[in-house]
C-alpha cells in the first residue's frame, strides 16, 4: 500500500507542477523594428552615432553594436547579464557610466524590453539601420 501512496503523491505533484507551468504566460517574441529600434534611437543614438562617437561606440547598425566600443562588445546575444548595453541601464544615476546619462534614465518597461530582446538572441533584421534623433525628419 505504501508504494501506491508514494506513486499517487508523486503523480499529484507532477500534475500540480504542470498546471502551474501552463498558467504562466509565455514570453512573446520581441519585435526589433517596432519595439527595440525606437528605444535605442531615442535613448542611445544621440551620443553613439557617426557624428558623436561617445566611448568609441557607434550603434547605427547590428555590426557596429556587435563590434562595440572602447569597452568591447555591448551585446552578448542570449545573455543580458553579460551585455554591457543592459548592464549600464541598471546602474544608478550616480554612477558615471550609467546610461543614458539623463536623470530619468530609461523606464522599467524599456529595460525589461531590452533584457528580453537580448535574452531572445538580440535578433536584428538585415538592412535595418538606426537613425539618431538629430537626423529625424521634423514630421516624425
Amino acid at each position: 500500500m505504501k508504494p501506491l501512496v508514494s506513486c499517487l503523491l508523486a503523480a499529484s505533484a507532477w500534475v500540480a507542477l504542470l498546471s502551474c507551468a501552463s498558467l504562466r504566460k509565455p514570453e512573446s517574441s520581441v519585435d526589433f523594428v517596432s519595439q527595440v529600434k525606437p528605444v535605442l534611437e531615442r535613448r542611445c543614438l544621440e551620443c553613439h552615432n557617426a557624428d558623436y562617437v561617445f566611448a568609441g561606440l557607434r550603434m547605427e547598425t547590428k555590426d557596429l553594436m556587435m563590434k562595440g566600443g572602447r569597452s568591447g562588445p555591448v551585446i552578448v546575444p542570449g545573455n543580458p547579464d553579460q551585455s554591457l548595453l543592459y548592464k549600464v541601464l541598471l546602474l544608478g544615476h550616480s554612477s558615471p557610466v550609467a546610461m543614458p546619462p539623463t536623470p530619468e534614465g530609461t523606464f522599467e518597461e524599456e529595460k525589461k524590453l531590452l533584457q528580453t530582446w537580448i535574452a531572445q538572441g538580440a535578433e536584428w533584421p538585415e538592412g535595418i539601420q538606426l537613425v539618431p534623433p538629430q537626423n529625424w525628419p521634423s514630421s516624425r
